[in-house]
């Protein structure tokens, strides 16, 4: 197995040419104006900044209330399934195929759920 030792590499040194012509395109700012521009720059940073904040916030006050959500739909589900576990296990005296028929059940309605449509889209 070869062994590849680090090689000392040299920088490369970037070197700019100024164009005289490029340089007309350029706005020519007084300090003064440079100040303004800072400030306004500064100010329209600072109100997308609360805005972001604002979206931050509601965005996880939403989670928060689907989160909750979604668990109590989970714990809702479950009750569901024991409550058909003991239904099939007692009421139908199905006693221990109770629980693989359930989990046949859950199969089934999971594998039936899910289908594939391709869809052809013919450009011409």
């Amino acid at each position: 197995m070869a062994r590849h030792l680090p090689v000392a590499r040299t920088d490369t040194r970037v070197i700019h040419y100024v164009d005289a012509t490029m340089r007309a395109d350029l706005q020519q700012l007084t300090p003064a104006e440079l100040a303004t521009r800072q400030a306004q720059q500064r100010a329209l940073y600072l109100r997308w900044k609360q805005r972001q904040e604002a979206i931050a916030e509601r965005d996880r006050k939403f989670r928060q209330f689907w989160t909750g959500f979604g668990a109590v739909l989970a714990l809702v589900l479950l009750v569901l399934v024991a409550v058909a576990v003991w239904w099939l296990w007692t009421v139908l005296a199905l006693g221990v195929f109770a629980i693989p028929l359930v989990i046949a059940g859950a199969i089934a309605a999971a594998a039936g759920g899910h289908r594939c449509i391709t869809i052809v889209q013919h450009m011409h």
